[in-house]
């Protein structure tokens, strides 16, 4: 009896798996491109706000056209001003017995005495090298104020001298003919000027008006020497304590004077 054949069967090979390009589009996502090197490298740069360069234009600060420092003083400060000196020069015209004796022998000494004092403060005030800001600073007000205490004192001196009738009114102005007492007239007038321009000092600063202003308030170091020759030879032979401190005073100006002019040749 035949025996059936047996059917050898081989054995299920594993299926392989599918091939990436057979996978479908729907379910494996596809990369991202990636950025291309010229799209990399121009990235925008965002522009300013316009409202912020307008605020900028709008708050540039212009050029000022005026003076840098103080105005000139206004109407109610020169009234002020001319009352000052009516009061002053009164006050030694209407000044009598042992008031008007001291004043006749003092108020020219004292005036004297602070004018050269604001001369040698005026002249320390531009010695950046010897003094700082802050004290350059307090040594111009102190030069202010000594001016204005001596042309005070001028103002009153004058004024006891006309009341003395030693001098004439006309002859502060127009002088007397006497040169040791025309003098100190002359010294009157550039101190007044000097103060003046002190006073108007915002006028002048600027380029184009700064030497004349120098040149003017310059005067006073003229009206300062004539002042002391008028103090020292006009009138009565002044006490030795008072040559003694008009000496010491053009001692120190001619010291400070001599500084600045070297100081500025150095520079």
């Amino acid at each position: 009896m035949a025996q059936p054949a047996l059917q050898t069967t081989a054995p299920a090979t594993p299926t392989a798996p599918p091939a990436p390009a057979a996978m479908s589009a729907a379910t494996v996502p596809a990369p991202a491109a990636a950025p291309s090197v010229s799209a990399a490298m121009s990235v925008p740069v965002p522009a300013a706000p316009a409202a912020t360069s307008a605020s900028h234009a709008t708050t540039a600060v212009p050029a000022r056209p005026g003076p840098p420092h103080t105005p000139a003083p206004g109407a109610r400060a020169v009234t002020a001003g001319l009352l000052a000196v009516a009061l002053l020069l009164s006050a030694g015209a209407l000044a009598g017995g042992a008031l008007q004796d001291f004043l006749d022998r003092m108020a020219g000494v004292f005036a004297l005495v602070a004018l050269s004092v604001s001369v040698m403060l005026g002249l320390a005030s531009v010695f950046r090298d010897v003094l700082t800001p802050a004290w350059r600073q307090f040594a111009q007000l102190l030069h202010r104020a000594a001016g204005l205490a001596g042309v005070g004192f001028l103002l009153v001196h004058i004024g006891v001298k006309v009341a003395g009738e030693e001098i004439a009114a006309s002859d502060v102005l127009l002088g007397s003919g006497d040169l040791l007492v025309d003098l100190g007239s002359l010294a009157a007038q550039l101190f007044v000027l000097a103060l003046i321009t002190g006073l108007w000092r915002g006028v002048f600063a600027t380029r184009r008006w700064i030497r004349p202003f120098r040149m003017l308030h310059g005067l006073a170091y003229a009206g300062w020497v004539a002042g002391v020759v008028h103090g020292l030879g006009a009138g009565r032979t002044p006490a030795p304590w008072v040559t003694a401190c008009y000496v010491l005073c053009l001692a120190a100006s001619a010291a400070a004077l001599v500084h600045r002019w070297t100081r500025g040749r150095r520079r």
